[in-house]
């Protein structure tokens, strides 16, 4: 009779685990990342120090978005000879929250034309874009942009 009472509690606790877990799977833990399309700047666009960057970025998410962040840093291998080097590597950084499930931002960057002093250091630039959603899930999306004093001249 010990035994029957036995097995009974053991299948009984069994089925409860199990139920418990598939309940669990069919709920749905959200495991899909959010996604991220960068309209503006677009792949290799060209600044000049001083100018004003259009940025567009719509964001989506399958069940909720959470928050985003831009970082924009010179692309170079960040060494130098010379500490006196009369050109500054421009970092920046830029955080929101989103809401929803589709969003999307607008924001006007101000390339600096000068830092601590010293001119702004032309070059490739990384910009990257990080998403993540109510559920943790990161997305993040990178692109390159030009940073130079001659990026919009026409040459003859």
């Amino acid at each position: 009779m010990k035994n029957k009472s036995i097995y009974f509690f053991l299948a009984l606790f069994t089925t409860f685990v199990i139920t418990s877990c598939s309940s669990d799977d069919d709920g749905g833990t959200d495991t899909v990342p959010p996604t991220i399309a960068i309209i503006e700047p677009h792949d290799h666009d060209e600044f000049e120090p001083g100018e004003t960057m259009h940025v567009e970025i719509e964001f989506a998410d399958n069940v909720a978005l959470a928050s985003y962040k831009i970082d924009i840093h010179f692309a170079g291998d960040g060494h130098s000879h010379d500490s006196r080097d009369e050109y500054e590597e421009w970092d920046f950084e830029l955080e929101g929250t989103l809401s929803g499930t589709s969003q999307t931002i607008h924001a006007e960057i101000e390339i600096p034309e000068m830092i601590n002093g010293h001119h702004i250091k032309e070059g490739g630039y990384h910009f990257g874009v990080f998403c993540l959603d109510a559920a943790g899930n990161q997305t993040v999306v990178w692109i390159e942009i030009e940073i130079d004093e001659h990026a919009h001249h026409d040459h003859d």
